[in-house]
């Protein structure tokens, strides 16, 4: 008798994907600057980028870095969560870093609670994505991202800013950022980065 089980497939784990994926940045200045490259690269045409990082100690350790990059709409919001998601601009024959996008993960490296606010053509979102719910979710089964705001209409430009809280028992080195910034940034001409409100030379 030729049996066939049709659960016999080639499958994958989204939580411990992510988790995993998280486990390559293991310092803060590694985290920043996956997210000041994004914001780097995908700006409008015509727009100078410019790129500030903000780390903040009180009352809590927090990372912001905001952009004036094109931000994301809902649609690019997905496409941003799908693990392993091909990059829309190389698949469009445009230059693109990364072929499979660590955003998503990175900062749970040292991390538990990644926000993203973006606009896109006056329309704004709010998304949060927790550790817990990454934790929670040991099926394998896909993992909520918490939708504070969705596609409003806001008269501002487009940008996004990602913020990093919940930071754990990990040392911030802001030197050793600074000198991750300034090391990444001769390769971008043209382009602002600011560091706690400093222009990185």
């Amino acid at each position: 008798m030729n049996l066939r089980d049709p659960d016999l497939r080639v499958t994958s784990h989204v939580a411990r994907d992510l988790i995993q994926s998280a486990g390559l940045f293991h310092h803060a200045q590694n985290v920043i600057w996956e997210y000041v490259s994004n914001g780097l690269q995908y700006v409008d045409a015509g727009v100078q980028p410019m790129v500030k990082v903000a780390v903040m100690s009180a009352p809590r350790k927090k990372i912001s870095i905001q952009d004036n990059g094109r931000g994301m709409s809902s649609a690019d919001l997905r496409r941003f969560f799908q693990m392993h998601a091909e990059n829309q601009d190389r698949a469009a024959g445009r230059p693109g870093r990364g072929y499979f996008g660590t955003g998503k993960s990175a900062a749970f490296g040292i991390a538990n609670l990644l926000r993203i606010t973006t606009i896109r053509e006056n329309r704004k979102c709010v998304v949060e994505l927790h550790r817990s719910d990454v934790d929670a979710a040991s099926s394998g089964a896909a993992v909520p991202v918490r939708q504070i705001e969705l596609d409003q209409l806001v008269r501002a430009p487009n940008g996004t800013i990602v913020e990093i809280e919940e930071i754990r028992n990990v040392r911030i080195d802001r030197d050793e950022i600074r000198r991750t910034l300034e090391r990444h940034i001769r390769y971008w001409r043209g382009a602002v980065v600011q560091f706690n409100g400093q222009n990185i030379e």
